[in-house]
């Protein structure tokens, strides 16, 4: 990672896979174990604005602000909360066809990428697209990040799940882990909460193993311990894979 603050950006250009839901439950855990943590709205939706509204003033703190203005105020808010000794920045982004120039600033600032994505056939469709650009971003081609894929509103589609698979090995792209389709990722978000906090439910319970993932793959990461993704060459088609895959690679 550069510097001591882990960055992650959290990206995808199709709407509704559930960014806010990773960006905002990322927040949380690495706030609860003590961290100091700066959330980036991106977005001009401002998703995690309104999250942030709803926290409780007693819960871990999450420093939630905007920045979807310009690429030059977000790369100032970077250096700002590093300056304040921010450990972990987490950027929420929509895709570069929104905002090329804000996309990119982010893209740089970031140490790894998670693109959390659906598992029906449209959004299959755009994530392989989203991720292909991401893999041949000349931001990326110069210098390669780690880059995870996350299963948000997992359901039992098999077969929508084992061709994204396919695609995504021929990158070396991994699937961490799969959220699934509850509803308590919405009642943590009308709360201001992440599921890690809701000790009290029983399907919030359920979903710490997901998470643990997500941290472990970021820990691992961080401490460079795993070979990056290579990056593909704009044009170049990518081969069949093979059919095996771990989920955490």
């Amino acid at each position: 990672m550069s510097g001591t603050t882990k960055k992650i950006l959290v990206a995808n250009s199709k709407g509704g896979c559930g960014k806010t839901t990773i960006a905002t439950n990322l927040a949380v855990a690495f706030a609860n174990q003590g961290l100091k943590v700066s959330l980036l709205d991106c977005d001009r939706q401002a998703s995690c604005l309104h999250w942030a509204e709803e926290r409780d003033a007693q819960a871990p703190n999450v420093k939630t602000v905007a920045n979807y203005h310009s690429a030059d105020k977000l790369a100032e808010q970077i250096v700002h909360e590093q300056d304040n000794d921010s450990d972990v920045i987490i950027m929420d982004v929509t895709g570069r066809h929104t905002d090329a120039s804000l996309f990119e600033e982010a893209l740089k600032a970031s140490d790894l990428v998670l693109i959390p994505m659906l598992a029906s056939s449209l959004d299959i469709k755009a994530g392989k697209r989203f991720v292909a650009d991401l893999m041949t971003h000349r931001v990326m081609r110069a210098t390669p990040r780690p880059i995870g894929v996350i299963y948000n509103r997992a359901q039992n589609n098999s077969a929508n799940k084992q061709r994204l698979e396919d695609f995504l090995r021929c990158l070396g792209v991994p699937v961490i882990t799969e959220i699934k389709d509850s509803p308590v990722y919405v009642n943590a978000v009308e709360a201001g909460a992440g599921v890690i906090e809701m000790r009290e439910n029983a399907a919030a319970n359920k979903e710490y193993p997901a998470w643990r993932d997500i941290m472990l793959w970021i820990d691992r990461r961080a401490s460079g311990r795993r070979e990056l993704p290579r990056p593909i060459q704009a044009g170049r088609k990518t081969t069949r894979a093979n059919p095996k895959q771990a989920r955490i690679s």
